[in-house]
């Protein structure tokens, strides 16, 4: 049976839904399925045009297709890809509006100026505390003062800053509290 360039395409119309499923059943529902049946019809195509004339044209197109399918699911393997969003999940569950990310950006700014305004020796006893997350006598022992002072020192550092930033959402975690 003798396919002609325009029975082709007639043929993969006419075989879509099985193909698909062929594609699927190799690949799973997550799958492009119509883009990889595209790429088959035109490997078949090209085939066809180099002079190619299958005896039976559906059985092959579905071999293409399976085989097409295949080749789609070791790239896969070798190159896996991200794992895809959920389609059905809100657009703002995903990713921050402008308005919140702006705000937010504002707030770490306000909270940066706030830290730079701190004395050199709150500042110094400040970032070892927080950002480094250094303990108490750890903090004191790098800076080579009493752990008293240390405490005195981040004490009027919060103090600073509670003052100088209001009443900013703190989204980190509990500095532990200790006692002077």
């Amino acid at each position: 049976m003798a396919v002609a360039g325009p029975e082709l395409e007639d043929l993969f119309q006419a075989h879509r839904r099985g193909l698909l499923g062929s594609v699927r059943s190799v690949l799973g529902q997550r799958a492009d399925a119509a883009e990889l049946l595209q790429d088959a019809f035109l490997r078949c195509w090209r085939s066809w045009q180099r002079g190619d004339r299958p005896s039976d044209p559906v059985a092959w197109i579905f071999v293409v297709t399976w085989n097409v399918a295949v080749d789609a699911r070791r790239r896969m393997t070798r190159h896996p890809q991200p794992t895809p969003i959920d389609e059905d999940q809100p657009m703002q569950a995903r990713i921050e509006t402008p308005g919140t990310a702006l705000e937010r950006q504002e707030e770490v700014q306000r909270a940066q100026a706030a830290v730079e305004r701190l004395g050199d020796h709150e500042k110094q006893v400040f970032l070892l505390r927080v950002s480094a997350g250094l303990s108490f006598p750890a903090v004191a022992a790098a800076l080579s003062i009493p752990e008293g002072t240390a405490k005195t020192r981040m004490r009027s550092a919060l103090e600073r800053l509670r003052r100088s930033l209001g009443a900013i959402p703190f989204a980190g975690p509990a500095a532990p509290r200790t006692q002077p």
